[in-house]
C-alpha cells in the first residue's frame, strides 16, 4: 500500500510539483519506525548518519553533554554533562529533560533526533530549553559549540586509603586498553583494591564492554542476547584478563546504561563485585546502525540482553547490592578527584574494600 499510495499521488494529486520522491521516501520511513513506538528506533538522515559513530572515536563538535531516552519515553534527558564543557559551564546538569533546541519542541524525540539537533558547527550557539530535576520551571540556556574531547577512562587515587579509581564515562574501541593500563598504574602506585565508577555511563560498544568484563573474569559469560526469532548468542568471558583477584567495588546510579549495565551484571553474577548506589537505568536492548541506498540510516533494536544468571536488564535495570543514595549536585560531583568526603558512595565503596581486605588472611 506504500507504493500505491505513491502512484496515486503521482498520478492524481492536484500540485503535481510538490511530490518529491525523496523527500516521500523519508516520511514514509519515518512513518513506519514511528508507529513502533520504540524509543530506540529512529530514521537518520544522509547529512547525519554518521552521528552515533562519532562518539565512539572521543573527539566531536557539540556542547559536551551525553544523552538517553526519557524512562517516561517523554523525550530526552541529560545523563551527564562532560566536564570542562561548554554544556557544564553553561549550567546544564544530570537529569535535566530538554524540552526544546531553539525554540522546537523536543518532547517527541529520539535519542539521535535530539543528537542531530544539538551537534553542530565549532563556535555555533544553540538554546536549549530544560527542564532541571525537582523544579516545574523551564529555563533557556545559550550553549556556544565547541570540539569536543571526551576521554573515556579517567583513573585516580582516593585519598587517605590504599585505593584507586577508575571511572570509565563510556565503551569506545580505546576503553579496554585505557582500563588495563590505568588498573596497572593504580596497582603499581600501591593501590590495594578498584573503585570501578560506572556513573552517568551510558554505554557504548558491546564489543568493549566485553573486553573489559574479561580483564576482571576468568571464564563464563558476560553476557547473551536473544534476537527477534529467538536465537540466542553468547557473550563469553575472554582470556588473559589481567585483575581476576584484586578487590574490587562498582558504583552505579540512575544514569548507568546499557553496556555499563552489561558489565556490572556480569560482575555481579560472578560474585566479582560488590555493587553500591541507585538501581540502573534499564536499557538493556541491542541497537545496530544500518544504511539505507539514500546515504541515511535506520537505528534499530534487534535483540535483548541477559546477565549470565539470565536477570532481564530492559526497563528494570540492576539493582545495586547496597543502596546508597547520592545527589551530585549537593557533594563534591563526580569528577572530583580529591574530595572524597562529600560522595557517600565513594565512602561506601571505602568501606566495602576495607571490610574485602580484612577477611584476607595474612601470608604466614
Amino acid at each position: 500500500i506504500v507504493w500505491e499510495a505513491y502512484s496515486i499521488l503521482v498520478n492524481e494529486y492536484v500540485i503535481p510539483e510538490q511530490i518529491d520522491p525523496k523527500v516521500l521516501s523519508e516520511a514514509a520511513v519515518i512513518g513506519m519506525l514511528d508507529a513502533l513506538d520504540d524509543r530506540y528506533t529512529a530514521y537518520i538522515p544522509p547529512s547525519t548518519f554518521k552521528i552515533d559513530q562519532e562518539g565512539f572515536q572521543g573527539n566531536f563538535g557539540g556542547i559536551g553533554a551525553q544523552v538517553e531516552a526519557s524512562p517516561d519515553r517523554n523525550g530526552v534527558i541529560i545523563t551527564k554533562p562532560l566536564p570542562n564543557t561548554p554544556a557544564e559551564k553553561a549550567g546544564i546538569r544530570a537529569g535535566d529533560r530538554i524540552l526544546a533546541v531553539d525554540g522546537e519542541d523536543a518532547l517527541g524525540w529520539s535519542v539521535l533526533e535530539a543528537v542531530n539537533k544539538i551537534r553542530g558547527e565549532k563556535g555555533t550557539d544553540v538554546v536549549l530549553t530544560v527542564e532541571h530535576i525537582g523544579s516545574l520551571d523551564p529555563v533557556d540556556i545559550t550553549i556556544t559549540r565547541d570540539t569536543i574531547d571526551d576521554p573515556s577512562v579517567t583513573i585516580m587515587e582516593v585519598a587517605d586509603t590504599d585505593y584507586g579509581r577508575i571511572r570509565i564515562a563510556q565503551f569506545t574501541a580505546e576503553t579496554p586498553k585505557e582500563v588495563r593500563e590505568g588498573v596497572q598504574e593504580l596497582i603499581d602506585n600501591g593501590a590495594k583494591g578498584i573503585i570501578l565508577d560506572l556513573r552517568g555511563n551510558p554505554g557504548g560498544l558491546l564489543s568493549s564492554t566485553v573486553n573489559v568484563a574479561s580483564e576482571f573474569l576468568t571464564d563464563g559469560l558476560v553476557t547473551y542476547e536473544v534476537d527477534s526469532r529467538g536465537d540466542r548468542e553468547d557473550w563469553k568471558v575472554k582470556k588473559g584478563g589481567k585483575f581476576p583477584d584484586i578487590p574490587l567495588v562498582t558504583l552505579v546510579d540512575n544514569f548507568s546504561a546499557s553496556g555499563s549495565e552489561v558489565l556490572i551484571g556480569a560482575l555481579q553474577d560472578h560474585g566479582r563485585t560488590v555493587a553500591i548506589g541507585t538501581n540502573t537505568y534499564g536499557k538493556g536492548s541491542v541497537n545496530l546502525l544500518r544504511g539505507l541506498s539514500n546515504g541515511g540510516g535506520v537505528y534499530l533494536t534487534t535483540g535483548r540482553w541477559f546477565t549470565p544468571n539470565g536477570r532481564v536488564i530492559e526497563e528494570i535495570g540492576i539493582e545495586p547490592d547496597v543502596i546508597v543514595e547520592f545527589d551530585p549536585e549537593s557533594g563534591s560531583g563526580l569528577n572530583s578527584q580529591t574530595a572524597q568526603g562529600g560522595d557517600p558512595q565513594i565512602q561506601a565503596a571505602i568501606k566495602q574494600l576495607d571490610f574485602q581486605l580484612s577477611q584476607v588472611s595474612p601470608d604466614p
